[in-house]
């Protein structure tokens, strides 16, 4: 029960209050090897799927036949819980373990109940949404733009709050997720920057040097 503590969606319960709730309702407890599929894109999302301990990842297979990554979830992390309660309520994507796994599932009806027993878990639940939202937005926004350069220093002017040194909150992986680019692309949209004096680097800590030059490449 130690490592169901550290779940997102039982944030503020200890493992003997948590052994008790999850007593009060039916779940699932499973493991699955490497390069199993969890579930498929299109298939109904009907219960939620907490990754407990392992890696996996959402790969969406195009109208070609592409397969193409989203993203990798790593434990402790619920997966598609945006998606349960919505209108349309499939998997958005196929998930798949990358490394063996242990997953909890809770069906729909199951997790209402765990809901009414602490509203704990409920607000964690709505918490998860709502920054799983935030990041969408976010990543949508940046879409917006033309260059990576350009997503880049809206991110930049954005994270500085005026100031002109700062630490970044996010490594260049997730940077990278977030502007839907891979990962050496961003080390480069870095590196282009230093060498241009608009910034300077060193690991996440950022020194903005001509701040002018940032905001004019929106316009890239």
């Amino acid at each position: 029960m130690k490592n169901l503590v550290e779940i997102p969606l039982f944030k503020g319960l200890g493992a003997e209050e948590l052994a008790q709730t999850l007593k009060k309702i039916t779940f699932q407890r499973k493991t699955f090897p490497k390069e199993s599929l969890l579930a498929s894109q299109g298939e109904e999302c009907n219960r939620l799927i907490i990754i407990v301990s392992g890696n996996v990842k959402g790969e969406m297979t195009d109208p070609t036949g592409k397969n193409l990554k989203i993203e990798d979830i790593i434990a402790p992390a619920a997966v598609a819980s945006a998606f349960l309660f919505g209108k349309k309520s499939f998997f958005p994507v196929n998930i798949i373990a990358t490394s063996d796994a242990e997953i909890i599932q809770i069906p729909k009806a199951e997790l209402m109940r765990l809901f009414q027993f602490d509203e704990r878990v409920l607000q964690n639940y709505l918490g998860m949404i709502s920054s799983r939202a935030q990041f969408l937005s976010e990543k949508l926004r940046f879409h917006s733009f033309k260059s990576l350069k350009a997503k880049l220093a809206f991110y930049l002017l954005n994270e500085s709050k005026d100031l002109i040194a700062f630490k970044l909150k996010r490594s260049q992986s997730e940077l990278a997720e977030l502007f839907g680019v891979a990962r050496p692309s961003v080390g480069r949209a870095f590196l282009h920057l230093q060498e241009e004096g608009i910034i300077d680097v060193h690991y996440r800590e950022i020194k903005i040097l001509n701040r002018n030059a940032l905001s004019d490449l929106f316009n890239d």
